[in-house]
C-alpha cells in the first residue's frame, strides 16, 4: 500500500501538513517498521534526490513530543543513508533544553545522540568514559525555569568538555608527527649517516606507542 501511494503521488513526500511537517516525520514519531522507513528514505532519494530534509526541525519536534525512539530512528536512518547532510546537533539541544514540553529521559537521549559520532572519532577510552558518565549522571529534579537553565548550562559544559578534548586529540598528532621527524632527523645525522629505510620504519620506531598514552594520561 505505501509503494502503491509513493509511486502515484510521489510529490506527497515532500508536501508538508499545516503543522509544516513531511511524511518521513510521522514514521520516526509513529515507530513505523523499517521496511516502511527504508521505503519512504529510498523513494525520496529517488524522487527528489535534491531535495533537503530539515533533519534539524524533526529532531525538535520529536523532541518535544518526549519520542526518544523516534529520535534514535532518526539518527539511525540519517547516519545509514544521509551521512553526507549534517544535524546541528547542538542547536537542537540549546532549544529543547528551555522546552518545559521535554522530559529529563528524552533530553538525556538527545544528549547521547548528539556526541555519539564525536566520541567515536575521539578514540581515547579514558575521555569517552568521562562523557559517557556525565550523561549518565544527567539528572534533575523539577521542570522549572531554574532546573531548565540547569540543563542548558549541563549540556554547554559538556560540549565545551569535548571541544577541549578534540583539540588535546589534536595535539596528540603534531606530537607523533615531530617524533616521527625527530626520528628521522636522527638516522640522518652525520653520526648514523644515510639510513635506506623507508618513512614507515621511523614512524613505527619512534616510540609513539610508549610516549603517547602517557603523555594522555596527564593531559585528561
Amino acid at each position: 500500500l505505501y509503494q502503491l501511494l509513493t509511486e502515484k503521488y510521489p510529490n506527497n513526500l515532500i508536501t508538508k501538513d499545516i503543522w509544516g511537517d513531511l511524511p518521513i516525520l510521522y514514521a520516526f514519531w509513529g515507530n513505523a517498521p523499517r521496511e516502511v522507513v527504508q521505503l519512504l528514505v529510498e523513494s525520496h532519494k529517488t524522487y527528489f534526490p535534491d531535495h533537503a530534509l530539515d533533519w534539524g526541525s524533526m529532531v525538535v519536534t520529536l523532541g518535544e513530543a518526549n519520542e526518544p525512539d523516534g529520535i534514535q530512528n532518526l539518527f539511525d536512518t540519517q547516519q545509514n543513508h544521509f551521512s553526507d547532510t549534517n544535524i546541528n546537533w547542538e542547536e537542537c539541544t540549546v532549544e529543547l533544553a528551555r522546552s518545559r514540553r521535554t522530559s529529563f529521559e528524552t533530553f538525556k537521549t538527545l544528549l547521547r545522540l548528539s556526541v555519539a559520532n564525536r566520541l567515536d572519532a575521539l578514540g581515547v577510552e579514558k575521555w569517552q568514559g568521562k562523557v559517557e558518565n556525565f550523561i549518565h549522571e544527567f539528572h534533575a529534579s523539577k521542570n522549572t525555569r531554574e532546573e531548565r537553565a540547569r540543563l542548558l548550562y549541563s549540556a554547554r559544559l559538556l560540549y565545551s568538555n569535548l571541544v577541549s578534548y578534540e583539540q588535546l586529540k589534536e595535539a596528540t598528532w603534531l606530537l607523533e608527527l615531530a617524533l616521527w621527524k625527530a626520528n628521522i632527523d636522527a638516522y640522518r645525522s652525520p653520526i648514523h649517516g644515510q639510513s635506506g629505510e623507508g618513512r614507515s620504519h621511523f614512524r613505527i620506531n619512534c616510540g609513539v606507542q610508549q610516549i603517547l598514552p602517557i603523555v594522555v594520561s596527564f593531559l585528561s
